[in-house]
């Protein structure tokens, strides 16, 4: 059973609001270990994704997240729209297998998302990098899913996973990329790239129903 592409569309649109109000945010704490571009570089993949929303409103959950992720790497170009992307792209493959459904699908769509953004960006778990974030998303998920959880459920849980690997990292030293090359700066503020994932999820856990 596919996930219905309206629920999908409504969370996506939910998401991509909550990391463009965050710009300013992003770019501040991308600016201490990186250039200090990545709100806008998000900003601009929300609006590209915001962008096939509108224009695939009844579009099946795999060709919606395929044509997020193609948008994405259209109009944001850079390394983290390149991941991001990379990610939309290998969970609509997921998404559009036949069978699970609800919160098993949700989660195994997170996992592809995980090994391909680790593929493409040749990090780690420990690394300090968005994949941090991811793990831990992955891992409520599939506990969620094991538990029974409701998809409502599991988004807050998922949610409060992120936000506390997002803290985590502010303890981390970056061991790839542009942060690794100034790990002092970088101490005592977390990763730009798992706030953004916190701030998505986050708002999507706010927004579901009970």
């Amino acid at each position: 059973m596919r996930a219905a592409s309206t629920g999908l569309a409504g969370f996506l649109e939910v998401a991509a609001d909550a990391v463009a109000s965050s710009t300013a945010e992003l770019n501040r704490l991308d600016g201490f270990a990186g250039d200090g571009d990545l709100g806008i570089t998000m900003a601009a993949a929300a609006r590209a994704l915001k962008e096939v929303l509108a224009a695939n409103e009844k579009a099946e959950s795999e060709a919606l997240l395929a044509a997020c992720g193609a948008a994405i790497a259209r109009h944001a170009p850079s390394t983290s729209g390149t991941l991001v992307a990379t990610g939309f792209l290998r969970a609509a493959k997921v998404v559009g297998e036949p069978g699970g459904g609800g919160v098993e699908t949700l989660a195994g769509a997170f996992q592809a998302a995980q090994e391909a953004i680790q593929a493409r960006g040749k990090a780690a778990v420990g690394d300090r990098t968005i994949v941090d974030g991811l793990q831990a998303v992955c891992t409520s998920l599939q506990g969620s899913s094991s538990a029974g959880l409701s998809l409502t459920e599991a988004l807050r849980a998922a949610a409060q996973a992120a936000v506390a690997a997002t803290d985590a990292t502010a303890a981390m030293e970056p061991r790839i990329g542009r942060a690794s090359w100034v790990p002092d700066r970088a101490k005592g503020h977390p990763d730009a790239g798992c706030a953004m994932l916190a701030i998505a999820l986050r708002a999507v856990a706010d927004g579901a129903g009970d």
